[in-house]
């Protein structure tokens, strides 16, 4: 059976999702892979320890994932962001959001990421997904008190 050229890139594109889905919880230097299924979560992390946030995004929407907020800036630094096409062919199929994040320093807050359409005003997010973020160990939630400062970050160039 003869496929064209758009039959093999579909099922490559397939194949690339279904490797960037895959959880990776085995052996000792395999990323761990987080979906919107695991949003309220806790992770716990050790310092320079990889991890990656696969969500289902729909960019002919308008839509997109955006980070919006660390809770403890500087505990986690965004790393890459890329977009996997679909795997079908189909007119407005939906692909997926993949951030890769790096571990930094100890401590421990709340990543929030929101799919949302940045030129709407106000910006209401359609989604949101949030994972508790603990490296090396550090205490959650942090002492009663002090409120907890937020940041923005951007994907490298």
């Amino acid at each position: 059976m003869h496929r064209g050229r758009r039959g093999w890139a579909g099922w490559c594109s397939l194949l690339v999702l279904l490797w960037l889905a895959a959880p990776a919880c085995g052996p000792e230097g395999e990323i761990r892979v987080f979906t919107d299924a695991q949003s309220g979560s806790e992770v716990a992390l050790g310092p320079g320890e990889q991890f990656e946030i696969h969500l289902e995004s729909n960019p002919s929407t308008g839509y997109s994932w955006e980070v919006s907020a660390m809770t403890s800036p500087g505990i986690v630094a965004l790393d890459a962001r890329t977009y996997v096409e679909p795997g079908s062919e189909v007119v407005g199929a939906a692909g997926t959001d993949v951030f890769v994040f790096t571990a930094a320093s100890e401590g421990a807050g709340v990543l929030r990421l929101e799919y949302v359409r940045a030129f709407e005003d106000p910006i209401v997010p359609e989604r949101v997904v949030e994972l508790v973020i603990r490296i090396d160990g550090a205490p959650w939630p942090p002492s009663p008190g002090t409120p907890p400062p937020t940041t923005t970050e951007v994907a490298p160039g």
